[in-house]
């Protein structure tokens, strides 16, 4: 009698116990969010532009973006012998992979091309009417990788900070992340 007792007592009991069914509820997908910052990069002359960064809302890559990014200077003028004239420019476009390490922190990391060019004329100027100085241009690439990381302040405010090994400088992001 009692081996049924206890028979019947376990088997009471294990009608409750039973495997999770999650199929009632609702399916948990990451929302997508792209962030839009301003950037700026203390480099020989300095350099502010703008990044673009969304990250993937895939289930099976939610932890994972992109950015690409556009930076340049402002136009500087180098003094030459009179009556030649010259300026210089720097740019640079940067693009990678962001990986989301915690809800709103991000390593990011990727390739960067950094380009400096320098815009002169050949100091002989036309002895006509109307006559223009030919302009010539050099300019030299350099390519490199970057490292940073993104933190999401609040709900909105995206602060950003890395490293840049084109231009041997940092790099400071802030912006809006929706």
């Amino acid at each position: 009698m009692t081996k049924y007792l206890i028979v019947s007592l376990l088997a009471l009991m294990s009608t409750q116990v039973s495997a999770n069914d999650f199929s009632f509820d609702e399916l948990i997908l990451p929302k997508p969010v792209i962030a839009l910052t301003l950037d700026y990069i203390p480099a020989t002359s300095d350099m502010y532009g703008i990044t673009i960064a969304p990250s993937h809302y895939d289930t099976d890559y939610a932890n994972w973006g992109y950015y690409i990014g556009y930076a340049r200077s402002k136009e500087t003028d180098v003094i030459v012998e009179e009556p030649g004239e010259a300026h210089t420019k720097d740019t640079q476009w940067r693009f990678g992979l962001s990986y989301t390490l915690l809800p709103k922190l991000s390593l990011y990391g990727g390739a960067a091309a950094y380009s400096s060019e320098y815009t002169y004329t050949n100091n002989i100027v036309p002895l006509i009417v109307g006559g223009k100085p030919v302009w010539e241009t050099d300019k030299d690439t350099t390519w490199g990788a970057e490292i940073g990381l993104r933190y999401v302040v609040g709900k909105h405010l995206s602060l950003g900070a890395g490293y840049n090994s084109a231009t041997e400088s940092a790099v400071f992001s802030i912006g809006y992340s929706m």
